[in-house]
C-alpha cells in the first residue's frame, strides 16, 4: 500500500531534478560564413538528405514491388516476416543510394 505514494515521490523528485534551477545565458547567434564549410560537405548533406528524403518513399514501392514478385512466383517468400523486412529495407537501401548517387553525377556533369 505505501509503494504507489513512494514511487509517486521518487518519480516526481527524479523529474523535478532534471529541470536546471539556474542556467547560463546563451551567445549570441552568429549566422554562418559564406566559406566556412568545404564544398564535400555540402555535398554529402545534400546526399544524405536525397537518401533519407526518398527512403521513405522507396520502401512503399520495395515493399509492394516484393510483395508483387513473391505473389507472381518471380522470387521464393522469404522464411519469416523479419527477412522479408529486411529484403525489402534493403531493396528501398539501394533504390534510395541510386538515386543520390545519380543526383550527385548529374551535379558533377552540370558543373562542367
Amino acid at each position: 500500500m505505501m509503494k504507489k505514494p513512494l514511487f509517486v515521490l521518487v518519480l516526481l523528485l527524479f523529474c523535478f531534478s532534471l529541470v536546471p534551477l539556474s542556467s547560463a545565458s546563451l551567445p549570441a547567434y552568429e549566422p554562418y560564413e559564406e566559406n566556412e564549410f568545404p564544398l564535400w560537405t555540402y555535398k554529402l548533406r545534400r546526399a544524405e538528405i536525397l537518401f533519407f528524403g526518398s527512403f521513405v518513399i522507396t520502401m512503399a514501392v520495395a515493399t509492394v514491388g516484393y510483395s508483387i514478385a513473391v505473389n507472381a512466383g518471380w522470387v521464393p517468400p522469404a522464411k519469416d516476416a523479419l527477412t522479408a523486412i529486411l529484403i525489402q529495407g534493403g531493396i528501398a537501401s539501394g533504390l534510395s543510394l541510386g538515386i543520390s548517387v545519380a543526383d550527385y553525377i548529374i551535379g558533377e556533369v552540370e558543373e562542367k
